[in-house]
Protein backbone atom coordinates (compact mmCIF):
# COMPACT_ATOMS: atom_id res chain seq x y z
CA UNK A 1 0.00 0.00 0.00
CA UNK A 2 1.55 3.38 -1.01
CA UNK A 3 2.47 5.78 1.79
CA UNK A 4 0.05 8.54 2.60
CA UNK A 5 1.16 11.80 0.98
CA UNK A 6 2.53 14.45 3.29
CA UNK A 7 0.86 17.15 1.19
CA UNK A 8 -1.59 16.97 -1.70
CA UNK A 9 -3.81 19.33 -3.62
CA UNK A 10 -4.21 21.13 -6.93
CA UNK A 11 -2.05 23.70 -8.67
CA UNK A 12 -5.02 26.06 -8.60
CA UNK A 13 -4.92 26.14 -4.81
CA UNK A 14 -1.12 25.98 -4.53
CA UNK A 15 0.89 27.06 -7.58
CA UNK A 16 4.05 25.20 -8.56
CA UNK A 17 6.44 28.01 -7.45
CA UNK A 18 4.77 28.00 -4.02
CA UNK A 19 5.22 24.23 -3.85
CA UNK A 20 8.91 24.56 -4.59
CA UNK A 21 9.34 27.21 -1.92
CA UNK A 22 7.55 24.98 0.60
CA UNK A 23 9.84 21.97 -0.02
CA UNK A 24 12.88 24.24 0.02
CA UNK A 25 12.09 26.11 3.23
CA UNK A 26 11.09 22.87 4.99
CA UNK A 27 14.24 21.12 3.60
CA UNK A 28 12.08 18.24 2.48
CA UNK A 29 13.38 14.89 1.21
CA UNK A 30 11.01 12.88 -0.94
CA UNK A 31 9.09 12.77 -4.21
CA UNK A 32 6.83 15.50 -5.54
CA UNK A 33 4.46 13.98 -8.12
CA UNK A 34 2.41 16.21 -10.40
CA UNK A 35 -0.29 15.20 -12.87
CA UNK A 36 -1.99 17.19 -15.61
CA UNK A 37 -4.29 15.48 -18.08
CA UNK A 38 -2.38 12.33 -19.06
CA UNK A 39 1.05 13.70 -18.12
CA UNK A 40 2.77 12.70 -14.90
CA UNK A 41 6.05 14.27 -13.76
CA UNK A 42 8.07 13.65 -10.62
CA UNK A 43 10.71 15.66 -8.83
CA UNK A 44 13.06 13.89 -6.44
CA UNK A 45 14.29 16.11 -3.62
CA UNK A 46 16.90 15.82 -0.92
CA UNK A 47 16.87 18.35 1.91
CA UNK A 48 14.97 20.84 -0.24
CA UNK A 49 17.23 20.48 -3.30
CA UNK A 50 16.05 18.98 -6.63
CA UNK A 51 18.34 16.04 -7.37
CA UNK A 52 16.47 14.36 -10.23
CA UNK A 53 13.22 14.23 -12.19
CA UNK A 54 11.12 11.85 -14.27
CA UNK A 55 8.35 12.27 -16.85
CA UNK A 56 6.01 10.12 -18.92
CA UNK A 57 6.02 12.71 -21.73
CA UNK A 58 7.77 10.97 -24.68
CA UNK A 59 9.27 14.27 -25.81
CA UNK A 60 11.24 14.29 -22.56
CA UNK A 61 12.61 10.77 -23.09
CA UNK A 62 16.31 10.43 -23.88
CA UNK A 63 15.73 9.07 -27.39
CA UNK A 64 13.43 11.90 -28.43
CA UNK A 65 15.80 14.44 -26.92
CA UNK A 66 18.67 12.95 -28.95
CA UNK A 67 16.67 13.21 -32.18
CA UNK A 68 15.50 16.75 -31.41
CA UNK A 69 19.11 17.85 -30.90
CA UNK A 70 20.08 16.18 -34.20
CA UNK A 71 22.51 13.89 -32.36
CA UNK A 72 20.94 10.76 -33.88
CA UNK A 73 18.51 10.17 -36.73
CA UNK A 74 15.19 8.39 -36.39
CA UNK A 75 16.74 5.40 -38.18
CA UNK A 76 19.63 5.29 -35.70
CA UNK A 77 17.21 5.58 -32.78
CA UNK A 78 15.18 2.70 -34.20
CA UNK A 79 18.37 0.62 -34.49
CA UNK A 80 19.30 1.48 -30.89
CA UNK A 81 15.84 0.43 -29.68
CA UNK A 82 16.21 -2.88 -31.54
CA UNK A 83 19.50 -3.50 -29.72
CA UNK A 84 18.01 -2.45 -26.39
CA UNK A 85 15.12 -4.90 -26.85
CA UNK A 86 17.61 -7.75 -27.29
CA UNK A 87 20.15 -6.77 -24.64
CA UNK A 88 18.03 -4.89 -22.05
CA UNK A 89 20.90 -2.36 -21.77
CA UNK A 90 19.95 1.26 -21.02
CA UNK A 91 19.50 3.38 -24.13
CA UNK A 92 22.29 5.81 -23.28
CA UNK A 93 24.77 2.92 -22.98
CA UNK A 94 23.56 1.45 -26.29
CA UNK A 95 24.16 4.77 -28.06
CA UNK A 96 27.69 4.92 -26.62
CA UNK A 97 28.54 1.30 -27.46
CA UNK A 98 27.34 1.79 -31.03
CA UNK A 99 29.58 4.87 -31.21
CA UNK A 100 26.60 7.01 -32.18
CA UNK A 101 27.03 9.50 -29.32
CA UNK A 102 30.08 10.04 -27.06
CA UNK A 103 29.58 9.14 -23.40
CA UNK A 104 30.17 12.72 -22.22
CA UNK A 105 27.50 13.99 -24.63
CA UNK A 106 25.00 11.41 -23.32
CA UNK A 107 25.68 12.65 -19.79
CA UNK A 108 25.17 16.27 -20.85
CA UNK A 109 21.90 15.44 -22.62
CA UNK A 110 20.62 13.46 -19.63
CA UNK A 111 21.31 16.41 -17.36
CA UNK A 112 19.67 18.88 -19.72
CA UNK A 113 16.55 16.80 -20.33
CA UNK A 114 16.16 16.29 -16.59
CA UNK A 115 16.34 20.05 -16.04
CA UNK A 116 13.83 20.65 -18.84
CA UNK A 117 11.32 18.42 -17.06
CA UNK A 118 11.66 20.59 -13.96
CA UNK A 119 11.30 23.88 -15.82
CA UNK A 120 8.34 22.68 -17.89
CA UNK A 121 6.24 22.53 -14.72
CA UNK A 122 6.19 26.33 -14.48
CA UNK A 123 3.90 26.31 -17.52
CA UNK A 124 1.27 24.15 -15.80
CA UNK A 125 -1.66 26.27 -14.65
CA UNK A 126 -3.74 23.23 -13.64
CA UNK A 127 -3.10 19.77 -12.28
CA UNK A 128 -2.92 17.94 -9.00
CA UNK A 129 0.08 17.05 -6.84
CA UNK A 130 1.20 14.78 -4.03
CA UNK A 131 4.34 14.89 -1.92
CA UNK A 132 5.65 11.68 -0.37
CA UNK A 133 8.43 11.89 2.19
CA UNK A 134 11.38 9.53 2.06
CA UNK A 135 14.39 9.08 -0.24
CA UNK A 136 12.84 7.43 -3.30
CA UNK A 137 15.06 8.59 -6.16
CA UNK A 138 14.91 6.12 -9.03
CA UNK A 139 18.00 3.95 -9.51
CA UNK A 140 20.22 5.12 -12.34
CA UNK A 141 18.64 8.59 -12.49
CA UNK A 142 20.93 11.45 -13.41
CA UNK A 143 22.00 13.36 -10.32
CA UNK A 144 21.41 17.10 -10.20
CA UNK A 145 21.87 19.72 -7.54
CA UNK A 146 19.30 22.38 -8.46
CA UNK A 147 18.75 24.88 -5.71
CA UNK A 148 15.14 25.99 -5.58
CA UNK A 149 16.11 29.68 -5.72
CA UNK A 150 17.87 29.09 -9.07
CA UNK A 151 14.99 26.96 -10.37
CA UNK A 152 12.50 29.67 -9.48
CA UNK A 153 14.43 32.35 -11.34
CA UNK A 154 14.70 30.29 -14.54
CA UNK A 155 11.15 28.98 -14.25
CA UNK A 156 9.64 32.43 -13.85
CA UNK A 157 11.70 33.67 -16.81
CA UNK A 158 10.21 30.87 -18.89
CA UNK A 159 6.74 31.67 -17.68
CA UNK A 160 7.13 35.26 -18.90
CA UNK A 161 8.49 33.97 -22.21
CA UNK A 162 5.50 31.65 -22.54
CA UNK A 163 3.13 34.62 -22.38
CA UNK A 164 5.13 36.33 -25.13
CA UNK A 165 5.09 33.15 -27.21
CA UNK A 166 1.32 32.85 -26.82
CA UNK A 167 0.84 36.35 -28.20
CA UNK A 168 3.09 35.64 -31.18
CA UNK A 169 1.70 32.15 -31.88
CA UNK A 170 -1.86 32.09 -30.50
CA UNK A 171 -2.52 28.42 -31.28
CA UNK A 172 -0.99 25.25 -32.71
CA UNK A 173 -2.44 25.76 -36.21
CA UNK A 174 -0.37 28.88 -36.91
CA UNK A 175 1.58 28.53 -40.18
CA UNK A 176 5.02 30.11 -40.57
CA UNK A 177 7.03 31.03 -43.65
CA UNK A 178 10.66 31.99 -44.27
CA UNK A 179 11.41 35.56 -45.29
CA UNK A 180 14.11 36.55 -47.74
CA UNK A 181 16.50 37.47 -44.92
CA UNK A 182 19.32 34.91 -44.67
CA UNK A 183 20.14 33.74 -41.13
CA UNK A 184 23.76 34.25 -40.04
CA UNK A 185 26.23 31.39 -40.40
CA UNK A 186 26.61 30.98 -36.63
CA UNK A 187 22.87 30.34 -36.29
CA UNK A 188 22.82 27.81 -39.12
CA UNK A 189 25.73 26.00 -37.49
CA UNK A 190 23.30 24.94 -34.75
CA UNK A 191 21.75 21.65 -35.86
CA UNK A 192 18.38 22.26 -34.18
CA UNK A 193 18.08 25.78 -35.62
CA UNK A 194 19.03 24.58 -39.10
CA UNK A 195 16.47 21.76 -39.00
CA UNK A 196 13.74 24.03 -37.64
CA UNK A 197 14.25 26.67 -40.32
CA UNK A 198 14.41 24.01 -43.03
CA UNK A 199 10.98 22.78 -41.92
CA UNK A 200 9.40 26.25 -42.02
CA UNK A 201 7.89 26.10 -45.51
CA UNK A 202 4.66 28.13 -45.41
CA UNK A 203 2.62 24.90 -45.20
CA UNK A 204 3.41 23.16 -41.93
CA UNK A 205 1.53 24.21 -38.83
CA UNK A 206 3.26 24.85 -35.52
CA UNK A 207 1.96 21.50 -34.27
CA UNK A 208 3.50 19.72 -37.27
CA UNK A 209 6.82 21.47 -36.66
CA UNK A 210 6.85 20.26 -33.04
CA UNK A 211 6.22 16.67 -34.14
CA UNK A 212 8.85 16.74 -36.87
CA UNK A 213 11.40 18.22 -34.47
CA UNK A 214 10.58 15.66 -31.73
CA UNK A 215 10.62 18.55 -29.26
CA UNK A 216 8.29 20.10 -26.66
CA UNK A 217 6.18 23.02 -27.85
CA UNK A 218 7.99 25.52 -25.62
CA UNK A 219 11.42 24.55 -27.02
CA UNK A 220 10.24 24.94 -30.61
CA UNK A 221 8.34 28.18 -29.95
CA UNK A 222 11.25 29.71 -28.05
CA UNK A 223 13.47 29.33 -31.10
CA UNK A 224 10.76 30.41 -33.54
CA UNK A 225 10.02 33.52 -31.49
CA UNK A 226 13.67 34.52 -31.75
CA UNK A 227 13.63 33.85 -35.51
CA UNK A 228 10.43 35.92 -35.83
CA UNK A 229 11.89 38.85 -33.91
CA UNK A 230 15.06 38.75 -36.00
CA UNK A 231 13.06 38.76 -39.24
CA UNK A 232 13.97 35.28 -40.53
CA UNK A 233 10.35 34.06 -40.51
CA UNK A 234 6.90 35.59 -40.44
CA UNK A 235 3.41 34.39 -39.55
CA UNK A 236 1.03 33.78 -42.41
CA UNK A 237 -2.65 34.64 -41.99
CA UNK A 238 -3.33 32.26 -39.09
CA UNK A 239 -5.46 29.22 -39.74
CA UNK A 240 -8.44 29.53 -37.43
CA UNK A 241 -8.35 27.02 -34.66
CA UNK A 242 -11.44 24.86 -34.66
CA UNK A 243 -13.78 25.64 -31.82
CA UNK A 244 -14.35 22.73 -29.52
CA UNK A 245 -17.63 21.01 -30.24
CA UNK A 246 -19.96 21.22 -27.30
CA UNK A 247 -20.55 17.73 -25.98
CA UNK A 248 -23.54 17.03 -23.79
CA UNK A 249 -22.32 14.95 -20.87
CA UNK A 250 -23.68 13.99 -17.50
CA UNK A 251 -22.33 15.59 -14.34
CA UNK A 252 -18.73 14.53 -13.72
CA UNK A 253 -19.58 12.09 -10.91
CA UNK A 254 -22.09 10.30 -13.18
CA UNK A 255 -19.64 10.43 -16.09
CA UNK A 256 -16.91 8.87 -13.96
CA UNK A 257 -19.25 6.02 -13.01
CA UNK A 258 -20.16 5.62 -16.67
CA UNK A 259 -16.46 5.48 -17.60
CA UNK A 260 -15.86 2.80 -14.96
CA UNK A 261 -18.73 0.77 -16.41
CA UNK A 262 -17.25 1.12 -19.91
CA UNK A 263 -13.83 -0.06 -18.69
CA UNK A 264 -15.43 -3.07 -16.97
CA UNK A 265 -17.35 -3.83 -20.17
CA UNK A 266 -14.15 -3.66 -22.22
CA UNK A 267 -15.27 -0.59 -24.21
CA UNK A 268 -11.86 0.99 -23.69
CA UNK A 269 -11.82 3.56 -26.49
CA UNK A 270 -15.25 4.83 -25.49
CA UNK A 271 -14.11 4.98 -21.84
CA UNK A 272 -11.01 6.99 -22.80
CA UNK A 273 -13.06 9.41 -24.90
CA UNK A 274 -15.31 10.06 -21.90
CA UNK A 275 -12.39 10.35 -19.47
CA UNK A 276 -10.62 12.82 -21.74
CA UNK A 277 -13.70 15.06 -21.51
CA UNK A 278 -13.56 14.79 -17.73
CA UNK A 279 -9.91 15.76 -17.31
CA UNK A 280 -9.68 19.09 -15.52
CA UNK A 281 -13.34 19.15 -14.48
CA UNK A 282 -13.72 16.10 -12.26
CA UNK A 283 -13.98 16.56 -8.49
CA UNK A 284 -11.42 13.76 -8.04
CA UNK A 285 -8.81 14.23 -10.79
CA UNK A 286 -6.49 11.54 -9.41
CA UNK A 287 -9.29 8.97 -9.71
CA UNK A 288 -9.82 10.00 -13.34
CA UNK A 289 -6.07 9.72 -13.99
CA UNK A 290 -5.86 6.28 -12.37
CA UNK A 291 -8.80 5.01 -14.42
CA UNK A 292 -7.29 6.45 -17.62
CA UNK A 293 -4.06 4.59 -16.90
CA UNK A 294 -5.93 1.30 -16.51
CA UNK A 295 -7.90 1.89 -19.72
CA UNK A 296 -4.77 2.88 -21.64
CA UNK A 297 -2.70 -0.12 -20.52
CA UNK A 298 -5.51 -2.50 -21.44
CA UNK A 299 -6.12 -0.76 -24.77
CA UNK A 300 -2.41 -0.95 -25.71
CA UNK A 301 -2.42 -4.67 -24.95
CA UNK A 302 -5.62 -5.25 -26.96
CA UNK A 303 -4.48 -3.26 -30.00
CA UNK A 304 -1.15 -5.07 -30.17
CA UNK A 305 -2.82 -8.47 -29.75
CA UNK A 306 -5.73 -8.17 -32.16
CA UNK A 307 -5.57 -5.05 -34.34
CA UNK A 308 -2.00 -3.83 -34.72
CA UNK A 309 0.43 -6.74 -34.25
CA UNK A 310 3.75 -5.06 -33.40
CA UNK A 311 5.87 -7.00 -35.89
CA UNK A 312 3.59 -6.40 -38.85
CA UNK A 313 4.70 -3.85 -41.42
CA UNK A 314 2.29 -1.10 -42.52
CA UNK A 315 2.07 -0.05 -46.16
CA UNK A 316 0.30 2.91 -47.73
CA UNK A 317 -2.55 1.89 -50.02
CA UNK A 318 -1.75 4.98 -52.09
CA UNK A 319 1.54 6.88 -52.43
CA UNK A 320 2.01 9.73 -49.97
CA UNK A 321 1.70 12.38 -52.69
CA UNK A 322 -1.76 11.02 -53.58
CA UNK A 323 -3.15 11.56 -50.06
CA UNK A 324 -3.75 15.28 -50.57
CA UNK A 325 -7.50 14.66 -50.75
CA UNK A 326 -7.47 13.10 -47.27
CA UNK A 327 -8.07 15.27 -44.21
CA UNK A 328 -5.27 14.24 -41.89
CA UNK A 329 -4.40 15.53 -38.43
CA UNK A 330 -0.78 16.53 -37.70
CA UNK A 331 -0.34 13.26 -35.79
CA UNK A 332 -1.68 11.27 -38.74
CA UNK A 333 0.62 13.15 -41.14
CA UNK A 334 3.63 12.37 -38.95
CA UNK A 335 2.91 8.65 -38.68
CA UNK A 336 1.90 8.24 -42.34
CA UNK A 337 5.19 9.84 -43.40
CA UNK A 338 7.09 7.15 -41.41
CA UNK A 339 5.37 4.27 -43.22
CA UNK A 340 8.27 3.22 -45.45
CA UNK A 341 7.58 -0.45 -46.16
CA UNK A 342 10.42 -1.68 -43.93
CA UNK A 343 9.67 -0.45 -40.39
CA UNK A 344 7.21 -2.53 -38.40
CA UNK A 345 4.48 -0.98 -36.26
CA UNK A 346 6.43 -1.23 -33.01
CA UNK A 347 9.38 0.61 -34.57
CA UNK A 348 7.20 3.45 -35.86
CA UNK A 349 5.55 3.81 -32.45
CA UNK A 350 8.91 3.74 -30.64
CA UNK A 351 10.49 6.58 -32.66
CA UNK A 352 7.34 8.70 -32.48
CA UNK A 353 7.16 11.68 -30.09
CA UNK A 354 3.57 10.64 -29.31
CA UNK A 355 2.59 8.58 -26.30
CA UNK A 356 2.33 4.90 -27.15
CA UNK A 357 -1.43 4.75 -26.66
CA UNK A 358 -1.97 7.89 -28.75
CA UNK A 359 0.24 6.61 -31.59
CA UNK A 360 -1.65 3.31 -31.62
CA UNK A 361 -5.05 5.00 -31.67
CA UNK A 362 -3.92 7.11 -34.65
CA UNK A 363 -2.59 4.05 -36.47
CA UNK A 364 -5.87 2.23 -35.84
CA UNK A 365 -7.76 5.17 -37.38
CA UNK A 366 -5.48 5.09 -40.42
CA UNK A 367 -6.09 1.34 -40.78
CA UNK A 368 -9.86 1.69 -40.33
CA UNK A 369 -9.94 4.42 -43.00
CA UNK A 370 -8.04 2.21 -45.42
CA UNK A 371 -5.05 4.54 -45.62
CA UNK A 372 -2.64 1.85 -44.41
CA UNK A 373 -2.71 -1.94 -44.68
CA UNK A 374 -0.67 -4.41 -42.65
CA UNK A 375 1.44 -7.32 -43.85
CA UNK A 376 3.42 -9.91 -41.94
CA UNK A 377 7.09 -9.28 -41.30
Amino acid sequence: MPPKPGLSGTLVSMAFPDLLQWVSQARKTGTLSLRHDTLVKRLFLREGVVVSSASNDPREFLGQFMVSQQLVTEAQLKEAFDTQEKTHVMLGRVLVEKKLVPEEVVAQVLKRKTEETVYSLFLWAEGDFEFHEGDSQADGAISLHLKVEEVLLEGLRRYDLAQKIRRAFPHKLVVLERTGLAPPAELMANAFARKALDLVDGKRTLQELCLELHAPEFTVCYFLLSALERGFIHVLAPVQEKAATAVARPPSADALRAAKDLVRAGALEEALALLEQLVGSAPQPSEVGDLMKVAEVNLIDRLYRSVLPPKQIPYLKRPLEQLTDETLTPEEVFLVSRVNGSWDLKSIVSISPLREVDALRVLKRLKDRGIIVLKGA
